[in-house]
């Protein structure tokens, strides 16, 4: 678990409130943080936060964010095939700087576009700032395991894993959602993630399977890059469909395990 926050729009966020978002984000990742400004192209301003949980390539040359070319990542998550992804990384001529899945994504990202996330298996919630466009990309894992909010206001576009870390970096006081609270109340868990709904009026989060992109000048576009199918195989006899099912869960633990941690 990591720690990711940030902002793009026209106004140009204070230091105080950027290391005030580092301390609320320090409990997701207490072995190193990081800042980064930019100026957009257009005038206006971004900024990325990190705090980082080691446990791939411990060493201080995967911390974020993390840039390739003229891309820099923030991200929260892990990818399992990273060293899969890696290879075919490699094969197309990258030489590779660290040991980390985090240069894997920004890397095939940067080779692949937006298909790389066809490529991936894994959880995350990360942000790409590109300094060439001036764009920012806000992505959620296919299922939404790790957390991504959102505050829009008539300065920009706030993101974070959590809300306090919004409420930090924005100098903003959030107000409760009573109504998502009293579903909270009568439901349950049931009541959550069942669309962008939370705990504050103020707050969205992006959807699972998700991509938005977002400018300093306001613009912004969201697409689904992820949707389930279900293929149905009636042919498929009962012990061949049992044999494949516990092939694949073996596999999928296999790449679970990987860490230097």
């Amino acid at each position: 678990m990591c720690g990711i926050a940030g902002f793009i729009g026209r106004v140009a966020i204070d230091d105080h409130r950027l290391e005030a978002a580092v301390r609320c984000l320090n409990h997701r990742g207490p072995d190193a943080f990081g800042i980064r400004r930019f100026a957009t192209p257009d005038g206006g301003h971004c900024a990325l936060i990190h705090t980082r949980l080691s446990i791939i390539d411990l060493d201080a040359r995967s911390n974020q964010p993390f840039r390739c070319g003229q891309k820099w990542l923030t991200y929260n998550g892990e990818l399992y095939d990273y060293l899969e992804v890696r290879a075919q990384l490699e094969a197309r001529g990258q030489q590779m700087a660290t040991s980390s899945d985090t240069e894997v994504l920004i890397r095939a990202i940067d080779t692949f576009g937006w298909d790389a996330l066809d490529r991936f298996e894994g959880m995350w919630a990360f942000a790409v700032y590109d300094e060439a466009t001036g764009e920012l990309a806000l992505c959620r894992d296919r299922f939404g395991e790790k957390p991504l909010f959102l505050m829009r206001t008539p300065e920009g576009l706030y993101f974070a894993s959590e809300p306090k870390a919004i409420a930090a970096l924005s100098g903003a006081t959030l107000r409760p959602n009573l109504t998502h609270l009293s579903r909270f109340m009568v439901n349950g868990y049931k009541a959550l993630n069942k669309g962008t709904d939370t705990f504050f009026t103020d707050l969205t989060q992006l959807p699972s399977g998700s991509l938005l992109t977002a400018r300093a000048d306001g613009a912004e576009r969201e697409r689904r890059y992820w949707n389930p199918r279900v293929a149905i195989e009636p042919d498929m006899a009962y012990a061949e469909a049992v044999a494949a099912a516990r092939e694949r869960l073996v596999r999928s633990v296999e790449l679970r395990m990987r860490a230097d941690v």
